[in-house]
C-alpha cells in the first residue's frame, strides 16, 4: 500500500470536511479524473482544488454526456452531422452486469434461461394505481426483492451488490442507441441471445445479452397523472408518458448513480 497516497487521501477528506464515496469523488469534486480505476497525489491535488473552488466543471473530471449513437448525417447540424457527446462506450464486468463508461451506472444483462430472473420475457407490474401510487407492485416484490435477496438476508445477491434498484427515466433513457433499431441499444446490451443463453454461461451455454423491443418501466411517476409512470419503448428509443402502473411491462435493474 501506498503510505503516501493513503494520507493524501486523508487530507483530502479532512479538507472537504466529510467522507466521501468513489463516485461522489469521480461526479463531483474528482478523485479518479482519468477514469482508470486508480486514484493518484495529483488527481487528489485536483479534488482539493476544485473543492476549494466550488466544485467548478473545468471538463477535467466528470461524467461524459452520451452521444445518442446516431452516425448518420442528414445534412449540416444534424445529430449525425455533429455526433455530440461522447461516444458509447460499455464494460462488460462478466459477472452478468454491464457498466456504462460514460455514466458510471452499473446494469443487469438479460438473457434467455426459462424461468431464471434475468429472462427477458419477465414482466412485471408497477404498483398502485390508486393514492398513494407506491410503486409496490411485481417489480419490488418479485425481481427487487430476488436480485438483493431479501429473504435471503443479503446473502446472494446479484453480482455481489444488494443495491439493485429500477432506473429513473432518464438513467433507462441513456441506454438508447438512436443509431440502431429493434431494439434501439448498443451491442453490449443485444449479442448472441439466443435461445436458452445465460449472462454468466452457466451449464455450457452461451454467454449473452438481450433487449426485448418494447416497454421499459423505469421508477419515474408522471406528476400529471400519478396512476402511471414513465416507460422507454426500445423498438425504437421513444420515451411515453401515459403507462398505467397496473399493466405489466419489461424491466433492467441498475445500481451506482450520485
Amino acid at each position: 500500500m501506498n503510505r503516501a497516497r493513503v494520507r493524501t487521501a486523508m487530507v483530502v477528506v479532512w479538507i472537504l470536511g466529510g467522507t466521501w464515496s468513489p463516485s461522489q469523488l469521480l461526479g463531483q469534486c474528482c478523485g479518479d479524473c482519468n477514469g482508470d480505476g486508480v486514484v493518484t497525489v495529483n488527481e487528489l491535488v485536483t479534488a482539493v482544488d476544485r473543492a476549494l473552488t466550488t466544485c467548478r466543471d473545468d471538463g477535467i473530471c466528470r461524467f461524459h454526456f452520451p452521444a445518442s449513437g446516431q452516425i448518420t448525417s442528414y445534412g449540416p447540424g444534424s445529430d449525425g452531422d455533429v455526433q455530440a457527446g461522447a461516444v458509447l462506450s460499455y464494460t462488460d464486468n462478466g459477472d452478468g452486469t454491464i457498466t456504462d463508461n460514460n455514466t458510471g451506472l452499473m446494469w443487469e444483462k438479460k438473457d434467455q434461461q426459462v424461468g431464471g430472473i434475468h429472462n427477458l420475457d419477465n414482466t412485471y407490474t408497477w404498483g398502485m394505481t390508486s393514492s398513494p401510487y407506491t410503486m409496490n407492485g411485481t417489480v419490488v416484490t418479485a425481481f427487487l426483492d430476488t436480485l438483493n435477496d431479501v429473504a435471503g438476508g443479503g446473502a446472494s445477491c446479484f453480482a455481489g451488490h444488494c443495491d439493485w434498484r429500477i432506473p429513473n427515466i432518464r438513467e433507462l433513457a441513456s441506454l438508447v442507441n438512436y443509431g440502431s433499431s429493434n431494439p434501439a441499444v448498443d451491442t453490449a446490451f443485444n449479442t448472441n441471445c439466443v435461445a436458452n443463453c445465460t449472462v454468466d454461461g452457466a451449464g455450457g451455454t452461451t454467454m449473452c445479452s438481450c433487449t426485448q423491443s418494447l416497454l421499459y418501466w423505469s421508477s419515474t411517476t408522471i406528476q400529471a397523472t400519478p396512476f402511471g409512470a414513465w416507460i422507454v419503448y426500445f423498438t425504437d428509443g421513444s420515451v411515453y408518458n401515459y403507462t398505467y402502473k397496473g399493466i405489466t411491462g419489461y424491466v433492467r435493474a441498475v445500481r451506482g448513480g450520485s
